[in-house]
């Protein structure tokens, strides 16, 4: 066999392995957001934490995190890790994610030397915390989001930490399944070791690592070949989350992305500093964001190990809200890793504009409504817990509309929701509908992906319910021109009155639920592409008749008047696409010394004149839309002393930070949408 043959069998033989291990995890987890949703991820790494493998169901979110809290285990216990030794870290300060994802590295030794690790990260249901699932949009610190555990040697030389486990099993919800969830990545990752024993064996034990290391090696060199295709600049781009769950004041992620010949740099530098809600993450999920960005975009063919890293520079300033100390609450992490993939679109996008994609829904959107079993109530062995995780659209291409209601590339391999029949066997719910989400989708020549409605009926009284998602108030963005998709939307229906739950929408903390009461969630949709005017009209008809889209949203956004029985009125459609253009709100770029920017928001500076002619009111959300540009840039609008040019022309300054985002210079137009209303 030759050598590329040989090193295509060993990267195989060592996906196989983590292959078996997330069949083992699935077959005898107890969880159903494990065995059910797939929210666990298993990887191998090398003796020092670089990645080696992983599956190709495997989630980015967990597996890009895996290097980053193996190599800090590393540094720890350097030169005291022995056979029969086995840790547990979730602690998003030393590289974990969040508390609910416990990760166990499990060592792997050959002829008395610490060859990998075999690492297996679970989310738990419940790690502790102020409210049921851990998870809650209305936390202050980390504390009351559950047990953090610190790389921790829990099994010693073969001998298990009894007391240790315990004093973290009795401080978690339902423990009977999280005793048996741990068992479960135990199993896993002992089988993952025998199977490693035996690729020794069968290939020779220097010889197998010598192996991993050029397959490393050709990776990265591959990477490399890819980042050196694209054209070397700085791009520029700008994202926002809702708020902290505290505040309706937004975070602002400042991306500057950097190509230079062979290598990427990514530099947030200028987002806003953490925040005293949930919405923070820890140091490893920067790299993260970027690094799955990169590789779904330059390279998404080849397997995945650590030399598709090597090319990657990020630079994160430690105390940020994406690079968060203690005690700042981290549940909201995949809600940050997302915005910051978002900023990572339109960065990227703006570099290779044929990858171009419209935004996605925002993040896990976690849903955890939990109560007694009956009635009756009882111990922790009649607690329920349901945990929703709603997919939404995806963003629309150069090439085609985005999906509905599916996990796109950021995400992996979890189910779109829970299924309605292990919902209704497990807790006391019933389960009254689900489907699209008519006119979620952001409208676009190509549209993006609908999002979905569920309706959830408690049928117990004492229940509660908990949300922690994004996008509820800042809605994906679409892209050359496509429209924003609808954001997300979590309500509480209530003897037919719709209640919502928290002042601060996508964020709720123990909100008290009575029987009869129905959750609504309603999960938004992908970005559009390009110009809806130019979208074909009879796609547009066939949408809905689908009942994806209104008549009303096919005649304002699209310009597209139907006959009553659902074809295309030719006549009157050129007739109202004229008008809809027409009706847009144009401005001239004029250039600004500087950006008006602060920690939380781009402010957008217009006279009370000329919002007044744009219909905007002060602190008004708007996007900036260059349709030959990348994303929208987005902004609230701040009234100035000042008056129009002297013909009359709307007129917006603009400084280099935003020209750049938009690809724009002095002298060119954009089109000003409006999507909020104004800060109260």
């Amino acid at each position: 066999m030759n050598e590329i043959g040989r090193l295509e069998l060993v990267r195989e033989s060592l996906i196989a392995v983590v292959n078996e291990m997330r069949a083992n995890v699935i077959r005898s987890s107890y969880s159903s957001i494990i065995y059910e949703g797939h929210d666990f991820s298993c990887a191998l790494t090398t003796a020092d934490g670089r990645l080696v493998a992983q599956g190709e169901a495997d989630n980015p979110i967990h597996i890009f995190a895996v290097p980053y809290s193996t190599m800090e285990l590393a540094k720890r216990f350097a030169g005291d890790i022995h056979e029969g030794d086995i840790f547990l870290h979730n602690d998003p300060y030393t590289g974990g994610t969040h508390l609910n994802d416990v990760l166990m590295l499990y060592p792997v030794f050959h002829e008395g030397r610490l060859a990998l690790f075999a690492a297996t990260r679970c989310h738990w249901g419940d790690v502790g915390g102020m409210t049921p699932g851990s998870l809650s949009g209305r936390v202050t610190d980390i504390y009351q989001e559950g047990m953090r555990i610190e790389p921790t040697r829990i099994c010693e030389r073969g001998r298990m930490n009894e007391p240790f486990l315990q004093l973290l099993f009795n401080n978690m919800r339902i423990t009977e399944e999280r005793r048996g969830d741990f068992n479960t990545m135990l199993g896993a990752s002992r089988k993952a070791a025998q199977h490693i024993e035996r690729l020794f064996k069968r290939f020779g034990g220097n010889s197998f690592l010598d192996a991993i290391e050029e397959l490393i090696a050709r990776s990265e060199k591959l990477m490399r070949e890819r980042i050196s295709q694209i054209p070397d600049g700085t791009y520029r781009a700008e994202a926002y989350l809702d708020s902290n769950g505290h505040t309706p004041d937004p975070l602002a992620v400042r991306l500057k992305l950097t190509v230079a010949g062979d290598r990427l740099i990514a530099d947030f530098t200028g987002s806003s500093p953490q925040t005293s809600g949930p919405t923070n993450v820890g140091p490893a999920m920067a790299l993260n964001a970027v690094a799955s960005l990169a590789k779904s975009y330059l390279d998404p063919q080849t397997p995945m190990n650590h030399g598709s890293f090597n090319p990657i520079e990020v630079i994160n300033p430690s105390g940020s809200f994406l690079n968060a100390t203690l005690p700042a609450p981290c549940g909201g992490m995949v809600e940050c890793r997302a915005v910051m993939i978002s900023a990572m679109v339109s960065a990227l996008g703006q570099a290779v504009p044929e990858k171009l994609v419209g935004d996605l829904k925002g993040g896990a959107n976690h849903v955890y409504i939990s109560g007694p079993r009956s009635s009756r109530g009882g111990g922790s062995s009649s607690l329920f817990l349901l945990y929703e995780y709603p997919a939404g659209g995806t963003g629309a291409t150069r090439e085609g509309n985005g999906n509905h209601v599916v996990r796109a590339y950021p995400e992996g391999d979890f189910n779109v929701v829970q299924a309605a029949e292990i919902a209704e066997m497990q807790c006391p719910v019933r389960i009254e509908q689900y489907g699209l989400r008519e006119d979620s989708s952001g409208d676009g020549e190509y549209r993006g992906g609908c999002g979905m409605r569920r309706d959830i009926r408690v049928l117990v009284d004492g229940a509660s319910l908990s949300v922690l998602a994004d996008h509820a108030v800042i809605p994906p963005f679409g892209v050359a021109g496509g429209r924003s998709g609808a954001a997300n939307r979590f309500v509480v229906i209530r003897n037919g009155e719709t209640i919502e739950p928290s002042p601060v929408p996508g964020k709720v903390g123990g909100f008290k639920l009575k029987i009869g009461d129905i959750v609504r969630v309603e999960s938004s949709g992908g970005g559009g592409h390009g110009d809806p005017i130019r979208r074909d009209p009879v796609g547009v008809a066939h949408d809905v008749f689908l009942g994806y889209l209104s008549r009303e949203r096919a005649r304002e956004v699209y310009g597209v008047l139907l006959t009553p029985d659902g074809a295309v009125d030719t006549v009157a459609t050129d007739s109202e696409r004229s008008r809809v253009v027409a009706a847009r709100h144009q401005v001239s770029l004029v250039e600004a010394a500087e950006d008006d920017l602060d920690e939380a928001r781009r402010w957008v500076r217009l006279s009370k004149v000329q919002a007044a002619r744009l219909g905007l009111a002060h602190g008004d959300l708007i996007e900036m839309v260059n349709p030959h540009g990348a994303a929208a840039l987005r902004g609230w609008v701040r009234f100035i002393d000042g008056a129009e040019s002297g013909d009359g022309a709307l007129q917006l300054d603009l400084g280099p930070i935003g020209h750049a985002a938009l690809g724009t210079r002095a002298g060119d137009t954009v089109e000003i949408r409006k999507l909020g209303s104004a800060l109260q």
